[in-house]
């Protein structure tokens, strides 16, 4: 029974304050309990920190709730008056932190994580009064590995924290880093749904087994290339030297008279039959009435094992409780030989529940502290089947491998190799495979009615290397040998799918309708229901009109009706919500896009749990993808962010690079650049470095620039021109890394970047504005005679564009004077500067201009026509250039007067 997150959060909190009551009652001492002061979230690239800030040094735990989900929890601990049930807002990788106060002194901090981590590594320093908790993201790594310190419990060593960061007292080890796993995998019944659904096309990623659907006008392609065979280093098999193991545990070595002894052998009598109620109640007398018994060790370890049992089948719901009894033996005991059985036992209790990750450290302590104890092959046995589960079967396989090397005599090995085998059947190594199988087949005939998965996967590798007849005769076998396999209606549906293959269609469409009627709330049924929609107009209808459900629906009707007809019939149940996302992609081939987008999340509102959640992201991404494609061409931007913001909770964020480079593009043309780049970075995620594409680096880059980002916009625009050279936008990304160059005062590498834009023949209004910003630099090398030559080109181009404005053409006359002032030439300037007041927009104040114009009279001695301007000046009052106009009358009228006293005197 799968656990939910919050339900899963809720048992691990309770059962970590239980165990640390535990820890507080064994060891009740008068102390003062720590305070935490401050909590501080600190990001940096890749990698996100906690800093706990507090006085004193409590014991503390560090727990993956999951891939985006980690708990903190400190025992002996208050919290200070601003912290009880504060939310504390992250960056980067953090989202927020939830601090809670739980009974018995224990403080909890939830933090939720905006994507799925890596790792974590974490240390207290008493010294400095602080807590580190360093979190490490999906493609980042941690600049330096925190120093672990000893958690200050008696625990053995247990793994609480994510693999590979699993923190050990008593001088155990922590295990090397081991591969992120996805907390829930999924059901199998689910993942076939996945596979399932298109109803013809064959996926490419790893498929569930014997799932694998038809492709549309024939079989299956044959096997992908093979990888190549593994050929690790071959290591001597491990004799299991040391004692431990159920059969140790009960066989005490002492078997004498006395009343313990004989209460721990009728325990574990009852345990051997199944009895654990007895068994629990006798161990239990034996831990209360004999604390100096030989046996108690035993009695603890056989106590947790028979509560394990008892609550096998509903293990979620008595989490907690198994949990703690396998704590409790292993804390009062934490050097016995049954340690590494318990922790396979709470491996074995988190893989049941679909924790993989936490599972799999547990396994993982086992295989690398206790390898020659008797819980060693099962724990990594266990490993292997977990990498397996969540699509890693290369690891998978290495580590089958090992199982068969290292414990080649024990019952692990040989079912190691049927694993080994069907890794390689989602590896699409079919031959392989199959090959594995029958050699397993051959050597040990009669393990064939001990393990489905032999004719079950020999079938399925049949099917994919389109040997048909074997195909069916190995899942009828499967059938036959096991009539009450739970997949019977997946193998019945598959089977169905030789006899359609092989063109007998009567005999595949009435296999369809049985296991439709029979099964029809079972994913068999939902395939069966799809085979028989795509198949039914060529079908005669009384062919198909039997007993039962399908009785129901009429199939003279369009695809789109009979999906239609599927919902109304039946409900709330899988069949419909597989219909409903039929019909969306019925409606999506017919292009109303929006009409397909509302059917989906019409699914998504009332089934927010269904099996097909993934499906139907997957679809909504791709319609949605192909509404903003349509309103990009058609240049309405403003439609396309208007309508992610109304469908963006329905899509997520993950898998949708081409969608955000979209979106991206949408806000940088309506000069929405912060959220450009949001967009942009997301669409970063799917890519390498190298494999960036034109439109997300210059996106990119030119967003930067906007808001002033100029390093990380040089950047962008320099991968961009280094990548795509012949790109129509790579003038203008010359031209921005010019003008940062500009900025920066790099005048002679802005010209040689302006120079690049220039040869990639730009269209007029860029040319325009890179023959000003070349004018600009070579002005400032003082290159005058350059940059007057450069604003003529650019002002006869502005000429020539009508469409430029009379403000640009009036600043560039002016520009153009100044530069002639600077060579000398006043002439020159004044024309230059009457220009730019014949082209001034009205209205504008232009007194400067025309005080510029009347310096330059004065210099060529023009005094009429000095003082004409500089009086138009002073009528209009204004308060700045009207007085600057009268000092300069009042320095020409001095002027006149010392040249008229010189040439007296002379």
């Amino acid at each position: 029974m799968p656990v939910n997150f919050p339900f899963k959060r809720c048992l691990l909190i309770a059962w970590l304050s239980i165990v640390l009551s535990l820890v507080v009652a064994q060891h009740a001492k008068p102390h003062t309990l720590a305070m935490i002061h401050e909590v501080l979230t600190k990001s940096e690239e890749g990698m996100s920190s906690i800093i706990v800030k507090l006085s004193g040094d409590p014991a503390y735990k560090v727990i993956g709730l999951g891939r985006s989900e980690i708990l903190i929890a400190l025992k002996d601990t208050e919290l200070s008056k601003g912290l009880y049930n504060k939310k504390i807002t992250g960056d980067g990788l953090i989202q927020r932190v939830e601090i809670n106060k739980r009974p018995n002194n224990v403080s909890c901090l939830l933090v939720k994580l905006r994507k799925p981590y890596i790792g974590i590594d974490h240390q207290i320093e008493a010294s400095k009064g602080s807590l580190h908790v360093q979190i490490t993201g999906e493609g980042g790594s941690p600049k330096r590995a925190l120093k672990r310190s000893k958690i200050r419990n008696p625990c053995p060593p247990v793994a609480f924290a994510a693999p590979g960061i699993a923190r050990l007292s008593r001088g155990g080890r922590a295990p090397g880093d081991l591969p992120a796993i996805a907390t829930h995998a999924g059901n199998e019944a689910a993942r076939c749904t996945r596979r399932w659904q298109a109803g013809g096309r064959r996926a490419q990623s790893a498929i569930p087994p014997g799932h694998r659907p038809l492709r549309a006008g024939g079989r299956n392609p044959k096997s992908v290339s093979d990888p190549l065979p593994l050929h690790p280093e071959t290591p001597a098999p491990v004799a299991l030297s040391r004692p431990g193991g159920i059969d140790r545990l009960l066989n005490p070595d002492s078997r004498d008279t006395t009343p313990d002894t004989d209460f721990f052998l009728e325990a574990a009598g009852y345990f051997q039959v199944g009895r654990w109620e007895k068994a629990i109640l006798i161990l239990s007398e034996v831990i209360r009435a004999y604390s100096k018994s030989p046996h108690l060790e035993r009695a603890y370890f056989l106590l947790a094992k028979s509560y394990d049992h008892m609550f096998n089948e509903n293990i979620s719901e008595h989490f907690v409780e198994v949990m703690r009894h396998h704590q409790d033996a292993m804390s009062k005991f934490p050097d016995s030989v049954f340690v590494p059985d318990a922790m396979v036992s709470i491996g074995n209790c988190y893989l049941k529940v679909k924790n993989y990750y936490e599972a799999l450290a547990y396994y993982s302590l086992v295989c690398q502290n206790y390898e020659a104890y008797a819980a060693a092959p099962e724990a990594m046995f266990k490993r292997g089947k977990i990498l397996a589960l969540t699509k890693k079967p290369q690891e998978a396989i290495k580590n089958f491998q090992q199982v068969e090397r290292l414990y080649p005599e024990t019952p692990f090995a040989s079912s190691a190799k049927i694993e080994r085998a069907k890794a390689l059947f989602e590896m699409n190594s079919f031959k392989r495979s199959l090959g594995m199988l029958d050699e397993i087949m051959t050597a040990e005939p009669n393990k064939v009615y001990e393990n489905p998965d032999i004719l079950l996967y020999s079938g399925y590798n049949y099917y994919e290397l389109g040997r048909l007849e074997k195909a069916r005769d190995a899942l009828c076998k499967v059938l036959n040998y096991y009539p009450d396999i739970e997949s019977n209606h997946l193998i019945l549906a598959r089977i169905a799918d030789t006899y359609h293959e092989q063109g007998m269609k009567s005999k595949a469409l009435k296999l369809y309708n049985m296991v439709l009627r029979k099964y029809p709330d079972s994913q068999g049924g939902l395939i069966s229901m799809l085979r028989l929609s795509a198949d039914i107009e060529k079908v005669e209808l009384q062919e198909l009109l039997s007993p039962g459900v399908i009785e129901e629906i009429t199939y003279n009707k369009p695809a789109c009706e009979t999906y239609k007809e599927i919902i109304e019939t039946h409900g709330d149940s899988p069949l419909s919500q597989l219909a409903g996302l039929r019909l969306a992609l019925e409606q999506q081939k017919d292009k109303d896009y929006e009409k397909s987008i509302d059917t989906l999340r019409d699914i998504l509102t009332k089934y927010p749990d269904t099996a097909l959640k993934e499906q139907i992201k997957s679809a909504l991404r791709a319609l949605v993808e192909a509404i903003f494609e349509k309103e990009q061409q058609a240049g309405n931007y403003g439609k396309i962010v208007g309508y992610y913001e109304k469908i963006k909770t329905e899509l997520g964020v993950e898998d949708m690079p081409n969608l955000f480079m979209i979106l991206g593009d949408a806000y940088r043309r309506l000069h929405l650049y912060d959220r450009a780049i949001s967009a942009f970075e997301e669409t970063k995620k799917s890519y390498t470095d190298q494999r960036q594409p034109a439109t997300l680096l210059f996106g990119l880059g030119e967003s930067f620039y906007k808001v002033q980002r100029l390093e990380e916009a040089q950047r962008a625009m320099e991968a961009f021109v280094e990548r795509y050279p012949e790109e129509t936008q790579a003038y203008q990304a010359y031209f921005l890394i010019g003008d940062i160059m500009l900025r920066q005062k790099e005048y002679e590498k802005a010209i040689a970047a302006f120079n690049l834009a220039m040869q990639k023949d730009p269209d007029g209004p860029y040319k325009i504005d890179i023959l000003l910003a070349m004018a600009e630099a070579s002005g400032s090398l003082r290159d005058h005679d350059r940059a007057s030559r450069l604003l003529k080109r650019a002002i006869a181009l502005m000429n020539q564009n009508k469409t430029d404005s009379a403000m640009g053409i009036c600043d560039a006359y002016w520009r153009l004077g100044e530069t002639y002032l600077k060579l000398g030439d006043n002439e020159q300037a004044v024309s230059a500067f009457e220009k730019a007041l014949e082209v001034s927009p009205r209205g504008r104040d232009d007194y400067g201009l025309r005080f510029r114009i009347a310096q330059c009279y004065q210099r060529l001695r023009e005094r009429d026509k000095t003082e004409a301007i500089l009086n138009q000046i002073i009528a209009s009052e204004d308060p700045f250039w009207s007085r600057m106009a009268e000092a300069k009358i009042n320095e020409i009228e001095i002027d006149m007067r010392l040249e008229n006293f010189s040439s007296l005197n002379g």
